[in-house]
């Protein structure tokens, strides 16, 4: 085990995808650091097969940590620094021991003596691969960072033999669901006959009832983790496949981006179409004499004060016809009649014409 020159931050960084040098540039001045008094051991899993599923895990013992009891760990595969991702070999973290995908973690706890269970997917190409622990913490006495990496543990990857029973190689675990409903998992094989499903229950392991390849977990009442695993048998050697987690967590906010994108325009359209139809009173009344500059120019006549009649547009003296002769209106005619027609009566009369 050797000491890397990183510090780590008391509040923690939250989990990530990350290298080594990653986590020491994202903490405090390195001439603070401390080397970990912890014990470091990735355990060699024994035979792993190349592109399948496979369970690994890490031990941290005799660690002294801060009051927060915060831990940051990392899988590894080189102490270098660099191109240390698991990625990086081929490997795939499938679920971590936080039920994420992610190399580094960080977890609580008391660490005299703490394991954890990692499922990754093995490099499809055969080999020897090596993977390291990493860690770092806050001290016991606080203002003091401490790290460190284990030593290599190195796993060989053989070819998958014929006939063995086994996950189908796209195949993938729920590592999440929502508090309140049941959850439904169906399992993909490959050369199985028949398959059995084991659930950690306390500290006993019960066996559940499988249906054409699918189970249902009852739904979770409270947040918490579900383990469980594969028991397959063929013609080839039985096989159990890794522990895997399936953690319940609060719903949370879900935004239809596109939905939200709409409901903006459609609000900004409203507004545009109030503010057509109710104009402030001072915008018409501006409008009425924003010509100021024109009128000024011209002549203005005199403006009457007083009150004007509602006849003041109407001639003031009223066509009342040509003056009548002296003996009256002529027979039959009206009054509205001389007034339009009385001028040309006349005229006949004086150029001698008769009615």
């Amino acid at each position: 085990m050797s000491a890397t020159t990183s510090v780590a931050n008391p509040g923690g960084e939250g989990d990530d995808v990350r290298s080594r040098d990653c986590a020491g540039s994202c903490h405090a001045d390195p001439s603070i650091n401390g080397q970990t008094d912890a014990t470091l051991t990735v355990n060699n899993p024994g035979t792993v097969y190349s592109g399948l599923l496979v369970e690994i895990t890490t031990s941290i013992q005799g660690a002294t940590v801060s009051s927060s009891n915060l831990m940051g760990m990392a899988l590894l595969v080189n102490a270098d620094g660099a191109k240390d991702l698991p990625a990086n070999t081929g490997w795939e973290v499938v679920t971590d021991p936080n039920g994420g995908t992610n190399n580094y973690v960080e977890v609580r706890g008391d660490f005299s003596d703490d394991t954890r269970s990692w499922t990754l997917r093995a490099p499809s190409t055969t080999g020897t691969y090596s993977l390291y622990l990493a860690v770092q913490h806050g001290s016991s006495s606080g203002g003091k960072a401490m790290t460190g990496i284990s030593a290599p543990t190195m796993i060989e990857v053989v070819e998958v033999p014929e006939n063995l029973p086994r996950l189908a190689a796209d195949w993938e675990p729920v590592n999440s669901r929502t508090i309140g409903e049941e959850t439904v998992i169906e399992i993909e094989t490959e050369d199985v006959d028949s398959i059995e499903v084991e659930i950690k229950q306390g500290s006993e392991v019960i066996t559940m009832t499988v249906d054409d390849s699918t189970f249902t977990v009852p739904a979770a009442l409270n947040p918490g983790v579900v383990e469980w695993r594969v028991v397959m048998h063929g013609e080839g050697p039985s096989q159990t496949s890794p522990w895997f987690r399936l953690t319940a967590v609060e719903q949370g906010w879900e935004v239809d981006e596109m939905a939200l994108y709409l409901q903006g325009i459609a609000v900004l359209l409203l507004c545009a179409a109030l503010v057509n139809i109710k104009r402030p009173d001072n915008e018409i009344e501006t409008k009425v004499y924003d010509n100021t500059d024109q009128i000024a120019t011209q002549s203005v006549e005199p403006i009457s004060l007083q009150p004007e009649s509602r006849w003041s547009q109407q001639p003031t003296q009223q066509n009342s016809g040509p003056p009548l002769p002296p003996e009256g209106l002529p027979a039959g005619w009206t009054m509205e009649q001389w007034i339009h027609y009385g001028q040309e009566y006349l005229d006949r009369i004086n150029g001698g014409g008769g009615q």
